[in-house]
């Protein structure tokens, strides 16, 4: 790794239409130096990443030194054998962790977690390479596992590539799984603790394995985008009750690539059958599960989709009959298992909002980050930072490091020529007054990009035209000023509270909203949302003036209030929602859907309509 410092640098679809999805490299490079940038290989835990050595003890206790901590568990190019199952820890040093936690390899490619043949030879005793713990509660937040290849060997029948779990936020990105020929159970599990999510999973590729995914139980959803499976030997994903959102799924398989029975939006989907898939469905829903597909190709299956009791793939033939006359396939332009609720007479399904992928800003040599502890910046979060920070953003520096938590007394302007303002998941203003904690002006850069922060206290101020995003960002609530209006911002892994849009261009990749009153309003701008979680009472989102939202799944986790407000406003507006509740309180929203036209008001209530889809156009 280089040393930190400063540097300045000069620095409209018709009909059925297929998208290719390539999975995106993460823009790599290493980090500059720093006490919390913990590199495996060097002292104290001085892993070998030789392919032949033993590394299991070495990573082991950097996991139990580190999570929890808001530091970066770097893992260098190399091949990282171990010999059992790697662990995050629950506590250190007294104190209960939180989750917190972010690995990263250096390159997916060269970056390898290998299990040593025959750890887990028996599928009904699994074990995972890497278990990256949890309550069992939804309480475990912030953790990141990017840019690594899981490779289980052979010899290992029970093994599972990663073991994942996060909840409000936290990402599986750019990761590679692999098992050898009847080896591998799970390539990546999230289901075997109950409330996992909402989390992200994006760009990942897994070859072989029983399962590719395994998620299950009924909360917290999670969102995938552009995942690729390969020769799973019973389904490539595997949903045993979760709420999912999934856009630009690529499976080639002689088994069902997708197995349901919770909650599953479709998206731009790719699915070839390969042999003895001619006589299985692509996608087998099971008992009673609920799916919205939109755009979804099948080739090599007997069909698109069999509803079915079970999940055998005998009792969907037996059942479905698929060579029925009018039988579903294998193109799929647009279909759900519920009827659509509507209103008011409209025509059409889906809002087909034009989706732009998020945009990124070249990664720069770490030798050339202003990291903002040099020009004095306290990362303990005792002292004032706000002078410190403002002077690294203004040093010529086009990226900006935070690698601790800050305390702030003013307002930080991200300005002049930065276009990457980056943290290792700490906290700004926690605990403090400070309204906003940060705000971007205007400057150079025509995207900025604002990322892993576990909570920004004080929120962040939007005071410029300019392109913005945000990842992995937590707990920050977002204002603007007129500056920003007919703006684009782009929303990955958020949580948020009282979001408002205001003729902006919102594209958002799992969102998650939880204040009690209004969550989301849409004021006459367009809202495209993949994964959209909520908590408490109020209104999930409310659109007027013209405005435009289509949230493609998600659920409300209604815990407080449901009869607080309606859970969908739409005012003179477009909107479409696949959006499911589930509440354990007894009190779930009791207005489904309240719409308006020219004057005229109606009201949708519980057990009259849902929400699984619905379905407003001007």
């Amino acid at each position: 790794m280089n040393g930190s410092g400063k540097g300045p640098r000069a620095s409209v679809r018709l009909g059925l239409v297929f998208l290719s999805f390539g999975l995106r490299v993460l823009g790599g490079g290493t980090f500059p130096e720093n006490p919390r940038v913990v590199d495996v290989t060097k002292p104290p835990y001085s892993a070998r990443g030789d392919g032949v050595s033993d590394d299991t003890e070495a990573l082991q206790r950097a996991f139990q030194d580190h999570v929890g901590r808001n530091h970066l568990l770097w893992f260098p190019r190399g091949v990282y054998r171990v010999t059992r199952t790697l662990t995050w820890p629950k506590r250190w040093e007294g104190r209960e962790n939180w989750g917190m936690t972010w690995v990263r390899g250096e390159d997916r490619d060269q970056t390898v977690l290998r299990l040593a043949d025959g750890v887990f030879p028996d599928r009904q005793r699994p074990g995972a390479i890497l278990d990256c713990g949890g309550f069992g509660s939804a309480d475990w937040f912030h953790n990141y596992v990017e840019s690594i290849s899981f490779d289980v060997g052979g010899g290992n029948a029970g093994a599972v590539g990663l073991r994942f779990y996060s909840n409000n936020s936290g990402a599986v990105r750019h990761c590679r799984f692999r098992a050898g020929e009847n080896s591998g159970l799970i390539g990546l599990d999230l289901g075997t603790r109950d409330m996992n999510g909402p989390l992200l999973v994006q760009d990942c590729e897994i070859q072989g394995f029983e399962r590719g995914v395994y998620t299950a139980h009924a909360v917290n959803s999670q969102t995938f985008e552009r995942l690729r499976l390969r020769g799973q030997r019973q389904a490539g994903f595997e949903n045993e009750g979760q709420i999912l959102s999934l856009r630009g799924l690529t499976s080639e398989n002689q088994v069902p690539a997708v197995r349901t029975y919770g909650t599953l939006c479709l998206l731009d989907a790719d699915l070839t059958g390969l042999g003895p898939a001619k006589e299985v469905p692509a996608l087998v829903n099971y008992n009673g599960g609920v799916v919205f597909l939109r755009d979804v190709r099948t080739r090599g299956y007997r069909r698109a989709v069999g509803d079915v009791a079970s999940p055998d793939v005998g009792a969907a033939l037996r059942v479905e009959g698929s060579d029925k006359p009018g039988s579903l396939g294998p193109e799929v332009v647009e279909y759900g298992s519920l009827p659509v609720t509507r209103l008011f007479a409209a025509t059409g399904g889906s809002l087909r909002l034009p989706v732009r992928e998020t945009p990124d800003v070249p990664w720069d040599p770490p030798s050339e980050w202003a990291v903002v502890d040099a020009f004095g910046a306290d990362p303990d979060g005792v002292r004032d930072s706000s002078g410190a920070i403002q002077r690294a953003i203004d040093s010529g520096a086009t990226t900006v490091f935070l690698p601790g938590s800050y305390r702030l007394l003013t307002p930080v302007v991200i300005r002049g020529v930065v276009r990457r303002v980056i943290g290792l998941g700490g906290t700004i203003n926690y605990g403090h007054g400070l309204k906003p904690d940060l705000r971007i002006a205007d400057g150079t850069a025509p995207v900025v990009v604002l990322e892993h922060f576990s909570n920004i206290h004080g929120g962040l101020e939007i005071a410029t035209g300019r392109t913005v995003v945000l990842r992995s960002v937590a707990d920050c609530d977002l204002t603007s000023t007129a500056a920003a209006e007919e703006a684009e911002w782009f929303l990955e892994d958020v949580v948020t509270h009282g979001l408002h849009v205001k003729r902006q261009t919102l594209w958002a990749r799992q969102l998650n909203i939880e204040n009690e009153g209004t969550h989301f309003t849409n004021d006459g701008g367009t809202a495209w949302i993949l994964g959209y979680k909520t908590e408490r009472g109020g209104t999930l989102v409310r659109t007027l003036r013209g405005g435009r939202t289509e949230i493609l799944g998600g659920f409300s986790y209604t815990t407080t209030a449901g009869q607080l407000a309606p859970m969908l406003v739409n005012e003179d507006s477009d909107v479409f929602a696949f959006l499911a509740e589930i509440c354990y309180s007894g009190d779930p929203f009791h207005v489904r859907v309240q719409e308006s036209r020219n004057g005229e008001v109606r009201k949708r209530l519980q057990g009259e309509g849902l929400t699984l889809p619905y379905v407003g156009r001007r």
